[in-house]
């Protein structure tokens, strides 16, 4: 995982304007959270974002690319994190250590938040934040539910 350093924050607007998960941020609120609290990354195809069981607690949000998700050593997909949606977010709210397997399935930029950063940031950008993980583990539950009917 490397930092990236060198995009201009047009640029870096121009890719979260088109994710659903800023949809309700304003331009301004979007500028403050790139210029101020999140940091991009860029994870090689096949490269980790994370194992499980480390204690690394950042929330990641995927702004281009993929990645999929794995338990333990299987390389048995459980699941594909596409751009706008989020990672991690067990161990940033938990503070726990992580729970699953994540791997850039191409190359891939994701935004990277701490909770420290969270706590920091204006109170309506925070609790727009809140209320996309809110809505994002609960179409997760429904996904599951759905799953786990059809499946038995």
């Amino acid at each position: 995982m490397k930092l990236i350093e060198n995009i201009p924050l047009f640029k870096q607007m121009e890719i979260i304007n088109r994710l659903e998960f800023f949809k309700e941020f304003t331009l301004h609120e979007r500028q403050i959270l790139l210029e101020s609290f999140g940091l991009l990354y860029l994870i090689n195809k096949n490269q980790f974002l994370f194992k499980e069981f480390d204690n690394d607690k950042r929330l990641f949000i995927v702004l281009s690319g993929s990645l999929m998700v794995f338990k333990h050593n299987h390389l048995l997909e459980l699941g594909s994190i596409e751009p706008g949606e989020f990672i991690g977010e067990g161990a940033f709210i938990n503070n726990r250590e992580r729970s699953i397997n994540a791997r850039a399935k191409e190359n891939a930029i994701v935004l990277a938040i701490t909770a420290d950063a969270l706590t920091r940031l204006p109170n309506v950008i925070r609790e727009k934040i809140k209320d996309r993980i809110i809505e994002g583990m609960s179409l997760r539950i429904a996904k599951l539910s759905d799953h786990i009917e059809e499946h038995g």
